[in-house]
């Protein structure tokens, strides 16, 4: 028997099954619509769309059974749900991309304060060698004379 022999309700079962246990999502349900006419029938159960809706926005409610006809069908709903929460995403991305180029900039400036302060140092530490070399010839002019003194 092969998977084309195989009975809608068959099918049917076997898609539940990968939704519900999470080895089929979205993403696969909609590579299968694609396969053929008889798989996109089968793929667009409502059923299917919202086991997916409630295993992937589980804090979001789901809709009462009064308020049912008033709701979009599951699929367009996962649609709605699943851009909202790519938006939310990307936006979550950009807004840690922008605090990381903030702590880069403040690295950055950190640093040019570090190199200016550092050049500073290395500016007095000359100064102070050049007068210890003219204390040290001083010294050494000085002391001859010093000696004959005493």
């Amino acid at each position: 028997m092969s998977a084309s022999d195989m009975p809608d309700e068959l099918w049917a079962r076997v898609l539940e099954l990968g939704a519900a246990s999470a080895a089929l999502g979205f993403r696969d349900l909609c590579c299968l619509a694609i396969a053929s006419r008889r798989l996109r029938r089968l793929s667009l159960h409502p059923s299917l769309w919202s086991a997916l809706l409630s295993r992937d926005f589980p804090s979001q409610s789901q809709p009462s059974s009064s308020s049912q006809q008033q709701q979009p069908d599951p699929k367009s709903l996962y649609r709605t749900k699943f851009e909202r929460h790519k938006l939310r995403m990307a936006e979550a991305r950009r807004r840690a991309v922008y605090e990381a180029e903030g702590r880069v900039v403040a690295c950055r400036r950190r640093l040019t304060e570090l190199e200016e302060s550092m050049c500073a140092e290395g500016d007095r530490m000359k100064a102070t060698a050049q007068e210890l070399d003219s204390l040290e010839r001083v010294r050494l002019v000085l002391i001859p004379h010093l000696c004959f003194l005493f």
